[in-house]
């Protein structure tokens, strides 16, 4: 069997992703300027039960409202990404040059952030589209972000099959709630179980739509040694810890202030509570053996969605011999909240406020949210931002690694939606090391988060002092 390094592939896959395939969203009820999510069509935006009934007491039909079309003069447009030109043109500029034959693209290498683009504009260069896939407030801050509302509207571009809770977690990455870039995927997490561990203990297999504290009962009979192997009943992937929190819809700190609000947040303290469960089993973690899913020793795992394609062997008939007992399961639900999955990963593509081609840079955004697109990235193991049913059926069909396995079940729940306002400011606070510090000691959950508040608002408070 082929090992690699987890936490390093399971970050650059799933941003990865978040840069090939970007698909865009907006929420009316989050609108900074009312922009409304519908579809824009010659109809007449006027919507409500009065207007219908006026509409059908009168009989007229309402009156048609004139939508932008779209030039297709031939044009180049700049766009600023981190991810190599070879794996920009071969991918990227590949699939959008069948949908938009006449934009050719242009690479710009951008590290993501502010001192970055700074150095691109004192260039010269003039960038149209960008992927801010470290943060969009970098952006924000240097006020190199396009609001969508209105160009939404003027142009009638089609939202209609973003699931809500992308629109609702682009809106929430800006102050105001506006609409400020479109992505076509993002990353959710996976219950990934393995067959032959169950087995081996002759315990039944997971289910459906289980509760945390029933998957802990089981990880519970899973943790123990056979033949000499000692087996876990759970271990969490890199940078997935929080896919319990994830469903609850909070922020870690205050967006306006940068105030860290663990010890005040009854939502953190729940998570932490049953965190404290977890890693109470013993024997349940070792910091000096990760990986143990990927070493069949490990009965479960929340990972991220592309997991599977990460590990088993050199060919796709080694990997699929290897991995033959493990399939994929709904993520575990709080009991007061069923059947929730974690709230969804995304980086928004905007526009360059100071760009000269917008209406071509909106029609590439408009590209990569159609159907033809997303199907297309679906197929070879992206997470469609769509909600379409159809579309979500043929996640990883191009993929070996994928076949037979019970895809559907990640998006079997609905999606959290995300706090209304994101906090910039929660990146600093480092929840992953934290917890594997809290796995490891004795440290009781006031502890644990008056130390974690501290350390965090350090971060903070330097963060500030250098902007």
């Amino acid at each position: 069997m082929k090992r690699r390094n987890a936490k390093s592939l399971s970050l650059l896959i799933i941003m990865c992703f978040l840069f090939m395939f970007v698909l865009g969203a907006c929420s009316s009820s989050e609108s900074g300027d009312g922009a409304s999510d519908s579809p824009v069509t010659t109809e007449s935006t006027e919507t409500g039960e009065n207007a219908e009934q006026q509409e059908e007491q009168s009989g007229e039909e309402p009156e048609p409202v004139e939508v932008k079309k779209f030039t297709n003069e031939p044009v180049t447009l700049k766009v600023a990404t981190q991810w190599g030109e070879e794996n920009f043109m071969n991918n990227f500029a590949k699939d959008m040059k069948e949908l938009v034959p006449h934009i050719t693209f242009e690479y710009v290498d951008w590290n993501g952030t502010a001192e970055g683009i700074q150095e691109i504009n004192s260039s010269g260069t003039i960038v149209d589209l960008l992927t801010p896939n470290l943060g969009v407030d970098v952006l924000l801050n240097l006020d190199m972000v396009q609001p969508l509302d209105d160009m939404v509207k003027e142009y009638g571009i089609d939202l209609s099959t973003v699931d809500p809770s992308f629109l609702a977690l682009i809106r929430s990455q800006d102050p105001e709630g506006r609409l400020i870039g479109l992505t076509g995927n993002g990353g959710i997490y996976g219950f990934f179980y393995n067959k032959e561990v169950f087995d081996l203990f002759g315990v039944p297999y997971p289910t459906d739509n289980m509760t945390w504290d029933e998957v802990i009962e089981l990880a519970k009979k899973m943790t123990g040694t056979r033949d000499g192997n000692q087996y876990i009943g759970l271990e969490f992937g890199p940078d997935t810890v929080d896919a319990a929190l994830l469903q609850l819809s909070t922020t870690l700190t205050d967006p306006g202030t940068g105030e860290v609000l663990l010890s005040k947040n009854p939502e953190f303290t729940k998570y932490m509570e049953l965190m404290k469960k977890i890693y109470s089993i013993p024997g349940i973690y070792n910091p000096d053996e990760p990986d143990k899913f990927i070493q069949k020793t490990a009965a479960m795992e929340i990972n991220w969605h592309g997991f599977l394609t990460w590990f088993g062997g050199e060919t796709p008939e080694e990997r699929a011999e290897f991995k033959k007992d493990m399939d994929i399961l709904p993520i575990p639900s709080w009991s007061d909240i069923p059947q929730t999955a974690p709230a969804v990963h995304t980086a928004p593509t905007v526009i360059n406020p100071y760009s000269e081609h917008k209406e071509a840079a909106l029609q590439v955004l408009q590209a990569i949210i159609s159907i033809e697109n997303q199907t297309k990235a679906t197929r070879k193991g992206t997470i469609p931002a769509t909600s379409d049913v159809e579309i979500r059926k043929q996640f990883g069909a191009d993929n070996p690694d994928h076949q037979g396995k019970n895809v559907m079940a990640m998006f079997q729940n609905e999606f959290a939606l995300p706090a209304a306002r994101a906090s910039v400011w929660d990146k600093y606070v480092d929840l992953n090391e934290a917890m594997k510090k809290f796995a490891t000691s004795d440290m009781n959950i006031p502890e644990f988060i008056r130390v974690l508040e501290e350390e965090s608002a350090i971060k903070i408070k330097d963060a500030k002092n250098q902007q």
